[in-house]
């Protein structure tokens, strides 16, 4: 049974490391040999935050991951009346997502991978109302 590693969205860092070889009594040499852990490749934003001045407008956002075919998921627990955001996921290694402002507030969409990578969208609705005279 051998191993497989797959590299589709992780970059391996390169490690020194020294290799332990010891000898049995019936003449049999184990080398152990460690493995490096794989750093994730981050999930780019783009931009990395929306601001409108209007209810009603929109606007879009891109979340991407070099080499990733999975599911990006979006979500947030403070958006509720202040701005909405469409799809909910979509399939990698990009997505647009397209903010609509609904009133004045802040909140952050949050963005995930499969492998719990999350990022932040800071979204900004400010808005006046009333005339000038």
């Amino acid at each position: 049974m051998g191993l497989r590693v797959s590299l589709a969205s992780l970059a391996v860092t390169a490690v020194a490391f020294t290799v332990a070889a010891c000898t049995s009594g019936n003449g049999v040499t184990q080398v152990v040999v460690p493995i490096a852990t794989p750093t994730p490749i981050p999930i780019i934003l783009n931009p990395t935050s929306l601001a409108f001045t209007v209810a009603g407008a929109s606007a879009t956002f891109n979340a991407s991951e070099s080499g990733y075919a999975g599911t990006f998921t979006a979500s947030s627990t403070n958006c509720s009346g202040i701005a909405t955001f469409a799809p909910a996921s979509g399939q990698g290694p990009a997505v647009t997502f397209t903010v609509t402002s609904v009133a004045a507030g802040q909140c952050l969409i949050k963005v995930v991978d499969a492998g719990a990578q999350a990022v932040f969208l800071q979204v900004i609705v400010t808005s006046t109302s009333g005339t000038v005279q």
